[in-house]
C-alpha cells in the first residue's frame, strides 16, 4: 500500500474518535505578551530584540538555562506550525489541531517551561505568567471552539500564584493550573505549596505537573555533552522527583478532591517508580505518616499524558505497563508542535487496547478531569 493510502486510511479510522489533546504548546511571542505586562517588565520586554531572534532563541533569552544543544530540535517537520523559528499566531491553532487529528486542545505556555531555570531573585516568572494569562484570554483561548488553557503557576512566588488562581476563578477558558516540574526547589510536595493545592481544589482546577527543559543538565548531574542524554534523563527525573515528593508528603491525603496530572514523560517509567517506592515504604513507613495506603496506589490515582509514548517497546511489555497504570489514568497528549510530538494514532494503533479503552484515553478521561 502506498504511504499516502496508508495515511488516508489511518485518518479515516481516527474520524470515529473524539480527540482531546491534554498537552499542546502555544508558541507565544514575547512581543505579544509584553503588551499585557506591568512595569518594569513591559519596558524590558519591549526594549529587547527577542522577537527578532526568533522563538527558539526567545526561550533562553529571558529564562536562561543550560541543557546542552537545545536547538537540536529533531527531524520531524510540522507543516502547520512555524516552530521553532517564529512565534505562533492564534489563527493557526485550528490548522495545527486538524493537521494531527485533534478536536479539542489544552494549551500550555511554551516560554514558561524554562522559567524554573531562572536563579535570579526577581519576579520575572510571575510577571510573565500574569501577562500570559491576559494575552491568552484576550487573543487566543476560545472554549466554544475547543481551545482551552492551562494557567501557568509561578509557584516560587506563592502570593503571585494565588493572585493568578483568583484571576482565573470565573474564566471558563482556563481548565487547569500548570506547574513546571523541572527546577522546583523545594520539591512540590513541600508544605509551602499547600495553599496553592488547596485553592486549586476549591476551584475544581486540576493541578497539571509538566516536565520542562529548565535545569535538565543541572538536575541530573552537570557535564553531559549531548541533548539525547539530558532529554532522556531530565524529562523523567523532573517528573519522578515531584511524584515522589507529592506522594510521600501526603498531598493526595491533604487534598483528596484535587486531580493531579503529570505530562510529558511517557508511561513506562511509572511501574518501576511505583514498585521502587512501595519497597522503600515497606521498610520505613514511619517517614510517610500521612499515607493511608501504599505509595503506588496513590501514583495510579494520578493521571498521565501519554506523550512521548514508547511505541518502540516490546508490545507485551508496553501492555503490562498500561495494565499497571490503568487506562482510566491515561490521557492522550501530543506535545505539538515540539519535535517529538505524538499523533492520536499512537494510541489507536496499539493492538492490545479495546475500543472503549482507546476512547477513554483519547477523550473520556480528559472530559472528566477537566470538566469539558
Amino acid at each position: 500500500m502506498l504511504e499516502s493510502d496508508e495515511s488516508r486510511r489511518r485518518e479515516e479510522t481516527l474520524d470515529k474518535y473524539h480527540v482531546i489533546d491534554g498537552d499542546c504548546h502555544y508558541m507565544e511571542s514575547f512581543h505579544d505578551v509584553a503588551e499585557y505586562m506591568e512595569e518594569p517588565w513591559k519596558t524590558k520586554f519591549e526594549g529587547s530584540n527577542f522577537d527578532e531572534k526568533g522563538a527558539k532563541q526567545n526561550l533562553s533569552s529571558f529564562f536562561p538555562f543550560s541543557t546542552g544543544d537545545r536547538q537540536a530540535h529533531g527531524k520531524v517537520t510540522r507543516e502547520h506550525s512555524s516552530y521553532p523559528d517564529d512565534p505562533e499566531t492564534p489563527e493557526r491553532i485550528r490548522e495545527g489541531m486538524e493537521a494531527i487529528g485533534v478536536d479539542e486542545t489544552l494549551l500550555i505556555s511554551h516560554l514558561i517551561l524554562a522559567g524554573a531555570g531562572t536563579t535570579a531573585d526577581d519576579d520575572r516568572q510571575s510577571a510573565f505568567a500574569k501577562a500570559y494569562i491576559e494575552y491568552m484570554l484576550e487573543e487566543v483561548l476560545d472554549p466554544d471552539d475547543g481551545i482551552h488553557g492551562l494557567a501557568p503557576i509561578p509557584y516560587g512566588d506563592v502570593e503571585a500564584s494565588m493572585e493568578i488562581l483568583d484571576r482565573v476563578e470565573d474564566e471558563d477558558a482556563y481548565v487547569g493550573a500548570c506547574f513546571v516540574t523541572a527546577g522546583a526547589t523545594p520539591p512540590l510536595g513541600n508544605r509551602k505549596y499547600d495553599p496553592l493545592y488547596e485553592r486549586c481544589e476549591e476551584l475544581g482546577l486540576p493541578a497539571v505537573f509538566h516536565t520542562g527543559g529548565a535545569g535538565l543538565d543541572e538536575y541530573v548531574r552537570a557535564g553531559y555533552q549531548e541533548m539525547i542524554e539530558t532529554h532522556t534523563l531530565g524529562f523523567l527525573e523532573s517528573n519522578m522527583s515531584q511524584i515522589v515528593s507529592l506522594v510521600i508528603q501526603g498531598v493526595p491525603e491533604k487534598f483528596p478532591d484535587l486531580d493531579i496530572v503529570f505530562m510529558e514523560s511517557g508511561i513506562t517509567y511509572i511501574p518501576g517508580l511505583m514498585t521502587r517506592l512501595d519497597e522503600e515504604y515497606l521498610k520505613r513507613p514511619e517517614e510517610a505518616p500521612l499515607l493511608e495506603k501504599k505509595p503506588g496506589e496513590y501514583i495510579t490515582d494520578f493521571y498521565y499524558g501519554t506523550q512521548p509514548l514508547e511505541i518502540s517497546a516490546d508490545t507485551e511489555y508496553l501492555e503490562k505497563c498500561f495494565d499497571m497504570v490503568g487506562t482510566d489514568s491515561l490521557m492522550y497528549a501530543s506535545d505539538y508542535p515540539h519535535w517529538d510530538y505524538d499523533r492520536p494514532t499512537t494510541v489507536t494503533d496499539l493492538p492490545f487496547l479495546s475500543e472503549d479503552e482507546k476512547k477513554q484515553i483519547l477523550s473520556e478521561n480528559a472530559k472528566e478531569v477537566f470538566d469539558l
